[in-house]
């Protein structure tokens, strides 16, 4: 028993806690991006920047985009730059593509308003076509800009500088909304880099802190020109977000930041060594490397220190729940372990027990449960069915396979098993018919004398329910179906039910069998849960640390779990332990029947009552085996219809052995090919206390980390990025409309 409820422990324990894992990853995903999602995102950014050497880039950036459906369609892709004189003068040889379809757009000069269009006329005049305009004065009202006559004359850098802001466009057909658009744009940066003394610098920022687009996942990568290596440039990465860098032999920088959200910016710094045929067009006097080499170290210090401040908050607020959590999960296991030792049986177990236990059929569904845990079947099911077929035996009422209407003129209060057998036997209609539904008579003995019956307590309780579908229906004989139909509506139905339920607990409650254990370990295990799931909603919702959810919540889940699970609930009293080995020892014999030796002649009565226990016992269908090999005889018709037709439930176990022997419907459907004949009404009658029951009344954010996975030398920090300065060249900031 021991095994069984660990082993039970640990599935709870385990699908306790895949479940919740679910919970959190979806959780997770929809807070990083579900609910409140921007109705233009990025799936993906890839970035190319070749620093040339006049110290122009040469950018090719390939946006993946997400537009969701609106009021109106999707028409325009934009990206917004800054030019200024100290680091960005112009923009040209632009080039854009649509990489979902392979259509190269070509530029117009004239940039039209979404608005003032229809769908056909927008896509027949305007898609395809790409534009840079001058928005500095508005965006709503741009002016026109060439990129050679609109340049501005480069500055050197901490002088006065002029700025323009800057539009590049393309006009794609009307969108309702796409998964996935792939757009390519390529273009030079010129007036980038500065030149001094030492070394050549530049910054270069595709996405500044007023770009309100989030992306999932940006990649990049920025070369130098031929004759830089690792060893004579440096490179940072500026960004709040999750990112990896690394460097490569040649010097060129890659980089990764994942969940990067709207308002937060990624900004390159590189520097290199001059060289002599250095053409950067842009100079200035002064030695600039170490000034550079210092400022980003400060920087990196105190982005380094800002994180290690927040990290320790982060790891005493999340401590203490956790702590907290650990300390009931440790209660609830010594609690468990405790509860275990009281529930231990205390004598050794009987192997076996050859008589009906000292109890009812309801008792002894309850009981097993305690007795074998695992057992098939809810104890409500088997309580029900166990005593339906104990007030066969009793001869309360009697059932047979198939219909009411099939048995139509024909008196079942007076019939007999092998009339109604051959009956069947005789007609494929009517053997069809006895595959999925059961016929149930009241017999008149119940009207008569009732007390005669000596039913106990649960038995009588059901047979009142039986006896009120009667009324409904207004007949003594009636199938299972119409039963069904009959208590769908019948609103007081829930208190007859309950009535049986009562008596059933009664019953049970009769033989102190039990007493309860495990209270404190249980209450302990179910609070270490509930802490469980809030360490885990609060570090998913709350701080975005779907991984930290995962690691710490988890095992705790689990250990909680596990420990509520493992303690049982009752222990055995000495006279429980004696009812234990009746009912334990029983269904080990009816398992093990065609073993034995000295079974005897075939008791007829004594079988009626092993399928009522069976039934408890949720083992119909195995005592159906053992019984078959234990007296192949049953599968002769002729010799069914002498030894086994007085009773009912044995000669309809019988008969169906023979019919599935010549593959008849009874034998195939009707029994699921090697079910029993108890197995069957239990089927047909599981369904009724749930209609009785249904007619009662009713009164990523990812957070600011970094990450590394780097290479790299010439005193570039090899690591992920830091949130240092913004503000490089460019300025990128993009959307759609």
């Amino acid at each position: 028993m021991g095994s069984h409820r660990t082993a039970r422990a640990v599935i709870a324990a385990a699908v306790v806690t895949a479940i919740t894992a679910a919970v959190v990853l979806i959780m997770g995903f929809a807070w990083s991006a579900g609910g409140d999602r921007a109705q233009v995102s990025y799936n993906a950014v890839d970035m190319r920047a070749q620093m040339l050497d006049n110290g122009d880039l040469r950018i090719t950036q390939t946006f993946d985009y997400r537009l969701e459906s609106r009021g109106t369609p999707w028409r325009q892709m934009f990206q917004q730059y800054t030019l200024s004189s100290d680091r960005l003068t112009t923009i040209s040889d632009i080039s854009v593509t649509d990489l979902t379809t392979g259509r190269t757009y070509t530029q117009d000069d004239t940039v039209h308003s979404p608005s003032g269009y229809g769908d056909a006329g927008w896509d027949s005049e305007c898609a395809g076509r790409w534009y840079i305009a001058d928005i500095t004065q508005s965006e709503s009202h741009p002016d026109p800009f060439d990129p050679e006559l609109d340049a501005l004359t480069a500055t050197a850098v901490g002088e006065p500088a002029q700025t323009k802001d800057v539009e590049i466009g393309w006009n794609i057909p009307s969108t309702r909304s796409a998964k996935s658009m792939r757009f390519e744009l390529a273009m030079t940066w010129h007036g980038v880099a500065t030149a001094y003394d030492d070394v050549v610098a530049l910054e270069w920022e595709p996405f500044s802190a007023l770009n309100s687009t989030p992306a999932a996942r940006v990649t990049g990568t920025f070369a130098f020109p031929k004759g830089i290596s690792e060893s004579n440039s440096w490179a940072w990465l500026h960004t709040g977000a999750a990112s990896e860098t690394t460097r490569l032999d040649d010097g060129s920088l890659q980089f990764t930041v994942t969940d990067l959200p709207g308002g937060e910016y990624i900004n390159v710094v590189v520097m290199a060594e001059r060289q002599p045929t250095s053409a950067v067009s842009r100079e200035q006097a002064g030695r600039m490397k170490q000034r550079i080499l210092e400022q980003e170290r400060q920087e990196a210090r105190i982005a380094s220190n800002a994180r290690q401040r927040e990290a320790r908050g982060r790891l005493i607020i999340w401590l203490i729940p956790a702590v907290l959590a650990l300390l009931l999960v440790v209660g609830a296991l010594i609690g468990a372990k405790r509860a275990c030792a009281q529930g231990r049986r205390h004598t050794e177990a009987l192997e076996y027990w050859r008589e009906p236990p000292d109890m009812s059929p309801a008792a002894a569904a309850a009981l097993i449960t305690d007795v074998m845990p695992g057992i098939q079947g809810s104890r409500d099911d088997r309580q029900m069915t166990s005593t339906l077929l104990s007030l066969v035996t009793k001869g309360a009422v009697a059932i047979y396979p198939g219909s009411a209407a099939g048995y139509r003129g024909l008196d079942l209060s007076r019939a007999d098993c092998v009339s109604i057998g051959q009956l069947i036997a005789s007609d494929p209609r009517r053997e069809a018919d006895a595959a999925g539904m059961c016929t149930l008579v009241i017999m008149p003995r119940v009207y008569t004398d009732r007390a005669g019956l000596q039913l106990c307590r649960s038995e009588s309780a059901l047979l009142d329910v039986l006896l009120r579908a009667s009324e409904r229906i207004g007949l003594p004989v009636f199938d299972f179906g119409q039963m069904q139909a009959a208590l769908k509506d019948w609103r007081q139905g829930y208190a007859w039910l309950r009535g049986f339920e009562d008596a059933c607990n009664a019953e049970y409650q009769a033989l102190h069998a039990t007493v309860p254990v495990g209270v404190g370990a249980r209450m302990l295990g179910g609070a270490a849960m509930i802490a469980s799931w809030l360490i885990a909603f609060i570090y998913t919702a709350a701080v975005g640390q779907v991984a930290l959810a995962l690691v710490i919540s988890l095992p705790l889940l689990f250990a909680a779990t596990f420990a509520a699970q493992l303690s049982p609930r009752q222990a055995f009293t000495a006279q429980g332990e004696a009812y234990a080995d009746q009912v334990g020892g029983l269904m080990r014999y009816m398992e093990d029947f065609s073993e034995f030796g000295d079974r005897g002649v075939f008791d007829t009565v004594l079988w009626g009552r092993y399928m009522v226990y069976a039934a408890a016992f949720g083992i119909s269908d195995k005592l159906m085996e053992q019984m078959e090999r234990a007296y192949p005889q049953l599968a002769d018709p002729e010799w069914a219809n002498v030894h086994a037709s007085n009773d009912g439930l044995v000669y309809w176990s019988a008969r169906r052995r023979a019919m599935r022997a010549r593959g008849g419907a009874f034998g195939m459907h009707g029994m699921h090919a090697g079910g029993s004949f108890s197995s069957m009404v239990s089927n047909s009658f599981s369904s009724v206390g749930s209609t009785i029951r249904d007619a009662m009344p009713q009164s990523s954010s990812s957070g600011s980390r970094s990450g590394s996975r780097s290479s790299g030398g010439g005193g570039s920090f090899r690591s992920g990025g830091f949130k240092g300065h913004s503000g490089g060249s460019g300025g990128g900031r993009g959307g759609a409309r």
